[in-house]
């Protein structure tokens, strides 16, 4: 007897899944970059031997014979000119410790070869280069922070040890606390030109040595090329090299405390403008400046192949 087969239902192929490989979130991104921050020595001994610098300072500020009878007489001239001194301790001693970590952490990719690594798992270059950026943002706001509130406490103290009371300084016109906000705006900017440069410098030679190096010589060249341009004005008599120093990055921005507070005689500790300026100027000039350093730090971390 012959059997009839009865035909076997057939199973429907199951429907593809596709599964998107995992990429690091931006915002782990960003912790993992600052966990390399904190577990560098070099920045916890900056920061040390910043704190004993600013400790010798001060007490050397106050020890100077003027400083309380200045209080007595005129305390706004007491403010300004720990604005002017406070402002530049600041500018130069965050300057040189975010180029040298700015060009570290982004240099540190490429000199140890874990640039191909951290591609590889799927971070991005644009997600890594902003995620650095970012962490050395909230590093510069965290120093500043730190810094404003140890001159508060020693201005403070300083004033209510001298005089039983802070109402001397508290009852100063608007005017005072506006330069304080000025002098403020002028730090944010100079930490984060130097953040741009730190980086620039470290994406530029892909290299941890040359990017601090270069990042280190940079305001140097800068102020030195201004008395450099100044003596070869005197030697052909063109007012071209002066001219040249007014869209010169440093001297711009030494410039800043003098052009914008106007309540006081603010002083530029290093080389300014050999040739008259306005504040529009100085901030259309460092801002030309930070958006080319961006075009070049991009435009490199994008364009260029990992080799190695």
């Amino acid at each position: 007897m012959n059997a009839i087969a009865e035909p076997t239902a057939s199973t429907p192929a199951a429907p593809r899944t596709y599964l998107r490989e995992p990429h690091p979130s931006f915002v782990g991104s960003v912790g993992s970059e600052a966990l390399k921050l904190r577990r560098q020595g070099m920045v916890w001994a900056m920061l040390g031997l910043a704190l004993f610098f600013f400790a010798m300072l001060t007490a050397a500020l106050l020890q100077a014979g003027n400083v309380k009878a200045q209080l007595e007489q005129s305390p706004s001239t007491f403010l300004f000119n720990f604005y002017d001194i406070y402002g530049t301790i600041f500018d130069t001693g965050s300057g040189i410790f975010l180029l040298i970590v700015a060009a570290r952490l982004v240099g540190m990719e490429y000199s140890a070869g874990t640039i191909r690594v951290l591609l590889g798992r799927g971070a991005g270059r644009l997600r890594l280069l902003l995620a650095k950026l970012t962490t050395l943002g909230l590093l510069g706001l965290a120093l500043l922070a730190g810094f404003l509130l140890l001159v508060s406490a020693a201005i403070y103290g300083v004033v209510v040890a001298w005089e039983g009371s802070f109402s001397k300084v508290s009852s100063l016109p608007s005017t005072v606390w506006n330069d304080l906000g000025i002098v403020v705006l002028i730090m944010l900017t100079s930490m984060g030109v130097c953040i741009l440069i730190g980086a620039a410098a470290a994406t530029l030679g892909r290299s941890l040595a040359f990017g601090i190096g270069a990042a280190l010589a940079f305001f140097p060249i800068d102020n030195f090329g201004t008395a450099l341009l100044r003596v070869l004005n005197l030697l052909t008599g063109w007012h071209f090299w002066q001219d040249v120093t007014a869209y010169l990055l440093g001297p711009n921005l030494n410039a800043l405390p003098v052009l914008m507070e106007m309540d006081h005689a603010a002083h530029a500790a290093f080389a300014t403008p050999l040739v008259t300026i306005d504040a529009t100027h100085a901030w259309l000039v460092i801002a030309a400046w930070s958006l080319g350093l961006i075009v070049l730090t991009v435009g490199l971390t994008l364009r260029r192949d990992v080799l190695q």
